[in-house]
């Protein structure tokens, strides 16, 4: 399933009613205050304070990791119309359409096409294992956006790894029990790839979906320069 918004030459800063953004706009004072003194780069206090504000929860930044080029390098890739691969249809219908509309992105569930279902029965792996490697050609220069399942970034690492996929962006933070912790392990030994992650069991669609975000406002906020 793919959602495609394309630019309607219409760009519209925030989707958000006056009264929504002015909560929005508290909500980062007060965790701006919270917070207090912090040793992160602006771009990625972006980021962290977004997931802090979807989650409540301030662990988070002791949790996220970057490596070195993963902000400036999800910005460029959605600021081009790149496409964001989800590994959940929550990702997916967790994304503000009126923020998509900025650079024409599309958002694409690859679990969610029946041949998934079939290639996971057929080789014994999970639906989205096998839908992510059914569309590992079209990974090249995507946001890639892991938030439940860990057997589907784990199959991304093997990826990059052995068949020279490049995503433009590896969001890797699924959450739970079972493998969560060791993938999100995996991802940082591959320091070639930009990502971001979440340490231990932390994690989900919605941690997912604020980064998203917050990597889509930074890109506009450069473009509108």
């Amino acid at each position: 399933m793919i959602l495609q918004f394309p630019p309607n030459g219409r760009r519209e800063r925030s989707g958000l009613v006056k009264a929504g953004r002015e909560i929005e706009v508290e909500s980062f004072r007060i965790i701006d205050e919270e917070m207090g003194r912090h040793s992160f780069a602006n771009d990625q206090w972006q980021i962290i304070r977004r997931i802090i504000h979807t989650t409540g929860d301030f662990d988070y930044a002791n949790r996220l990791r970057f490596t070195p080029d993963a902000v400036a390098s999800g910005i460029e890739a959605l600021s081009k119309g790149a496409r964001i691969y989800a590994d959940t249809r929550m990702i997916q219908a967790g994304l503000s359409p009126w923020r998509l509309e900025w650079h024409g992105n599309e958002v694409v569930c690859p679990a969610s096409n029946p041949r998934s279902l079939e290639l996971a029965q057929k080789n014994g792996v999970t639906r989205t294992l096998a839908a992510f490697r059914d569309c590992a050609h079209d990974l090249d220069g995507a946001v890639v956006a892991v938030g439940n399942a860990p057997t589907a970034l784990l199959e991304v690492i093997r990826l990059i790894r052995e068949e020279g996929v490049r995503p433009g962006l590896l969001i890797g933070v699924p959450v739970g029990f079972v493998r969560a912790e060791e993938s999100k392990n995996a991802l940082q030994e591959v320091p070639e790839q930009p990502s971001i992650t979440v340490l231990g069991r932390k994690g989900g669609s919605s941690v997912a979906v604020a980064i998203i975000h917050a990597i889509l406002e930074l890109a506009e906020k450069i473009d509108a320069r």
